[in-house]
């Protein structure tokens, strides 16, 4: 049914595929700025990332309080008036 040459290429491949197996994986890092070996590709990246966090943040916060403002009906001086008049201006 199967030739010496059929079983031979096959304990071949066994023996191929066992080594590949022993030997560790090389996973290849993304290439992203954050990983870059220049301390200043890290450094730009770390603060684009930070800046645009801090967006995405301040217009989710300034969305939720011009809703508040058009809902309550009250002006963005209505309620910093007081908070100002308190501030020592020196």
């Amino acid at each position: 049914m199967y030739t010496d040459q059929d079983i031979s290429n096959l304990v071949d491949r066994v023996q191929q595929l066992e080594h590949q197996s022993i030997l560790p994986k090389q996973v290849p890092l993304p290439q992203y700025g954050i990983l870059s070996k220049n301390f200043l590709t890290r450094a730009f990246s770390v603060w684009g990332l930070y800046f645009v966090a801090n967006l995405l943040i301040s217009i989710v916060i300034i969305f939720i309080a011009i809703l508040l403002g058009l809902v309550l009906g009250i002006s963005s001086t209505d309620w910093l008036g007081p908070i100002l008049g308190r501030v020592p201006i020196s």
